[in-house]
């Protein structure tokens, strides 16, 4: 019993290729192009627009319509509260006379969203074309549901009589 022995017969080939010069050369070019890259963009230049003044109107138009969603889910036109159905009603009158048809919807942060929707599709029935919808504010600047201030009566004003 001995040893086996190779015939000297032809062996097999060597079909695997060698990747680690491969690796080699693709880290020294990502090396030089990390190196070069920044050297290359110094500045890039871009064309802003320019400043224009922006006028905001402070007073709201006094035909323009505003559909509140209050805390507690009720609803408001023109900060007076009401049902969903009479709000619905003068919102078709007053729609009824205005040649642009557009409301604005103003929620409270807290309101249930089901009611913002159903207001939504309130104003759509009555004939609005287009519903604006109001910039989100704070709790505390939320001011849909609470009526104005009566005008202070100046005590030295002679009374109007009819």
């Amino acid at each position: 019993m001995g040893m086996q022995v190779d015939s000297g017969g032809k062996k097999g080939s060597f079909n695997d290729i060698n990747v680690t010069p491969l690796i080699d050369i693709v880290l020294v070019v990502l090396i030089i192009f990390m190196v070069i890259t920044p050297q290359t963009i110094d500045e890039l230049s871009v064309n802003l627009p320019k400043k224009t003044e922006m006028v905001r109107k402070k007073d709201v138009p006094t035909d323009q319509l505003v559909l509140s969603v209050c805390e507690d889910g009720r609803f408001a036109l023109n900060k007076q509260v009401m049902p969903l159905e009479e709000l619905s009603d003068q919102l078709r009158r007053r729609l009824a006379a205005k040649a642009d048809k557009v409301a604005f919807v103003d929620a409270h942060p807290e309101a249930p969203y089901d009611k913002v929707v159903d207001l939504m599709d309130a104003a759509r029935g009555a004939g609005t074309d287009k519903i604006g919808i109001a910039r989100l504010k704070d709790a505390d600047q939320f001011k849909g549901c609470t009526p104005d201030p009566a005008p202070a009566l100046d005590p030295g004003a002679a009374p109007t009589g009819g």
